[in-house]
């Protein structure tokens, strides 16, 4: 038990460090869509995508799952701060924006979270 959650936990300070930074970089790319955190949950999504393939096969300790997918993921990825810009977009009656946002972040996160699974597949196979 003291294990798991001191992996959950390692695994959050670094996934929440690599946020915060990739934020700091790239959130003032674009006028209106934060690419910073398009960035961290697109990333997020492949990286579980291709834990999840890799776990699911391998004979490791639960705790290293629990500190990639849990504590890193968990805390590199963001639905709070994706949502909190979506409604600061629509409360700005920028509609369009609010609306490409989530279609990027949505369907942007199944297609690399599939990336993921399908690069361990083929990583695997060679």
């Amino acid at each position: 038990m003291y294990f798991s959650l001191l992996s959950i936990a390692l695994g959050s300070i670094f996934g929440a460090w690599l946020r915060w930074g990739i934020s700091l970089k790239f959130n003032n790319v674009f006028e209106n869509i934060p690419f910073g955190t398009v960035l961290v949950n697109l990333i997020g999504a492949f990286i579980i995508g291709l834990a999840v393939s890799f776990f699911s096969n391998s004979s490791l300790s639960p705790n290293y799952k629990l500190f990639v997918v849990t504590g890193f993921c968990g805390a590199l990825t963001t639905f709070s701060t994706f949502s909190v810009e979506v409604v600061g977009l629509l409360q700005s009656s920028k509609f369009e924006y609010a609306i490409s946002t989530i279609a990027i972040h949505v369907i942007g996160s199944l297609i690399f979270t599939v990336l993921g699974m399908l690069t361990y597949q083929f990583c695997s196979n060679n």
